[in-house]
C-alpha cells in the first residue's frame, strides 16, 4: 500500500502498515508495538530499519529523531544536548516524578548509523536528510564523544540535579539489571558494555558521513578497550556501575557482535562466547539471562526471555564471526514470529520440555522487521555493512 504523507511524499509502507501514524507535524512517523507502545521509540524504529533495510523506517525516524534531538539538560526528562530520544512522548513510570522521554544511553549511537545505513540504501533519500541535518549528526557525536572518560569507555549519567532516570535501566533491556540479588538499578555513572560498542560503532559512522578521521580513531580505542574491559575470557561484563562490575552471563554479548567491526576479530574470545551462549540456549532461539539468575529475578521481562528481534541481531553478529552454532539457533526464532510476536518466555510443557509462550505484544515493529530479515535475501547481511 503507497500513502502520502501531507507534505505529499510518496511512501510505501508495507509490511509495517499497521503501525503508521501521524506526528504532531503532520509527518509519518511509527509505533513500537501494539497495543501497549502506540507511541514512538526512536530505538525500536532504527533497528527496525537496520534488520530490515527498510529506507522508509531509516529516513522517517532519523528525521523524527533530529526534530527531537535534546537541546539542553533537563532531570526530569533526561535530556541533554545532542541525546536523541527514547520515547515521544514521554510517559512517567516506576511511580516517578520523572518522565522518560530521553531515557536511553544507546539510540544516539543508532541515530548515527542509521544515517549510514541509509546512505548505503537509497543516496537520494540521504542526501535529502544531510542536506539539512548534519549539524544533528556532528551533535550526537559530539553528544557520544563528551559522555566518554579517559579510558574511553561509555558513562551514562543523569543530568544535572538527578541521580536517577524515570526508567531503572536505559537500554534496551530496560527493565531491571539482572541481579539475583534483588538490585535492580545501578548506581551512577554505569557502562553498559553493549552501549559501549553502538556507540562506538556510531563514531565510525560520523567519521564516515562528516569526513572526521579523529572519530574513526576514537571509535577504534572504544572497540579495543571495550572488549578488553568486559568480553573476557573468564566472563562478561553485563554492567559495571559506581560499585561493582557484575560477570554474569547475557545475550548482550552475542548481540554486541553485530556492532563490532570484524577487524577486531582478534581480540575476541570466540570459543568462551560460545561456551558461555550454551547457558543461554533454548529450541527457539537466545534467552536473555540464564535460568539460574531469571528465576530469582522480580522482572523476567528481560529475563527468561527470548526477543525476536535480538535473534536478528545475534544471527547478524554471529554470521560475521563464522559463529555456525549461535547463526543457527539465533534461527529457530523464524518459526515463532507469527504476525509479529514481541517475545517468547521460557515455559515447560507437560513432559517437561522448554517451550515457547507467546508474551508482550502480538504484533512488534521490530519483530516484522526480523521475521522480513529471516525471510530471505538481507542487503545487511549480504554486504556486511556494521
Amino acid at each position: 500500500m503507497k500513502t502520502l504523507s501531507k507534505t505529499n511524499k510518496i511512501i510505501d509502507h508495507r509490511p509495517f502498515e499497521i503501525f503508521q501514524q501521524y506526528d504532531e507535524r503532520g509527518e509519518i512517523s511509527y509505533s513500537a508495538g501494539l497495543p501497549n507502545y502506540p507511541r514512538n521509540f526512536s530505538r525500536d524504529t532504527i533497528i527496525a530499519g537496520l534488520i530490515s533495510c527498510n529506507v522508509d523506517l531509516l529516513s522517517t525516524q532519523l528525521e523524527i529523531s533530529a526534530q527531537y534531538q535534546g537541546q539542553k539538560e533537563d532531570s526530569k526528562t533526561g535530556e541533554k544536548p545532542g541525546k536523541i530520544h527514547h520515547e515521544y512522548p514521554g510517559v512517567k513510570v516506576n511511580n516517578r516524578e520523572l518522565i522518560s522521554t530521553y531515557n536511553a544511553s544507546d539510540t544516539t549511537g543508532l541515530f548515527l548509523i542509521a544515517a549510514e545505513i541509509l546512505k548505503n540504501l537509497d543516496q537520494h533519500r540521504y542526501a535529502q536528510f544531510i542536506a539539512n541535518r548534519k549539524n544533528n549528526l556532528q551533535k550526537a557525536a559530539d553528544y557520544i564523544t563528551s559522555s566518554i572518560d579517559n579510558n574511553f569507555l561509555l558513562l551514562t549519567i543523569p543530568p544535572k540535579n538527578s541521580n536517577q532516570y524515570a526508567l531503572k535501566v536505559t537500554y534496551w533491556k530496560d527493565s531491571i539489571l539482572p541481579e539475583a540479588n534483588g538490585k535492580t538499578e545501578p548506581i551512577y555513572p554505569v557502562i553498559y558494555p553493549q552501549v559501549q560498542f553502538i556507540a562506538a560503532r556510531g563514531l565510525l559512522s560520523a567519521s564516515i558521513l562528516l569526513n572526521d578521521n579523529s572519530l574513526a580513531n576514537i571509535a577504534k580505542t572504544m572497540f579495543i578497550m571495550g572488549i578488553k574491559k568486559f568480553i573476557r575470557e573468564n566472563g562478561y561484563v553485563a554492567y559495571q556501575d559506581k560499585h561493582k562490575a557484575l560477570i554474569q552471563t547475557s545475550s548482550d554479548e552475542l548481540h554486541s557482535l553485530a556492532y563490532i567491526p570484524q577487524q577486531y576479530k582478534e581480540f575476541l574470545p570466540l570459543q568462551a562466547i560460545s561456551a558461555r551462549a550454551e547457558q543461554l540456549s533454548t529450541p527457539f532461539g537466545y534467552m536473555c539471562t540464564p535460568l539460574d539468575i531469571s528465576n530469582k529475578l522480580s522482572d523476567n521481562y528481560h529475563g527468561k526471555s527470548v526477543w525476536i528481534f535480538e535473534q536478528a541481531m545475534i544471527h547478524y553478529g554471529a554470521n560475521k564471526f563464522s559463529l555456525v552454532k549461535e547463526k543457527e539457533i539465533a534461527s529457530l526464532v523464524a518459526n515463532h514470529i507469527q504476525e509479529g510476536q514481541e517475545l517468547l518466555t521460557v515455559g515447560y510443557n507437560n513432559a517437561g520440555e522448554i517451550t515457547p509462550i507467546p508474551s508482550g505484544n502480538n504484533r512488534q515493529l521490530w519483530s516484522i522487521a526480523a521475521r522480513e530479515y529471516f525471510a530471505g535475501q538481507n542487503k545487511l547481511l549480504a554486504d556486511n555493512w556494521l
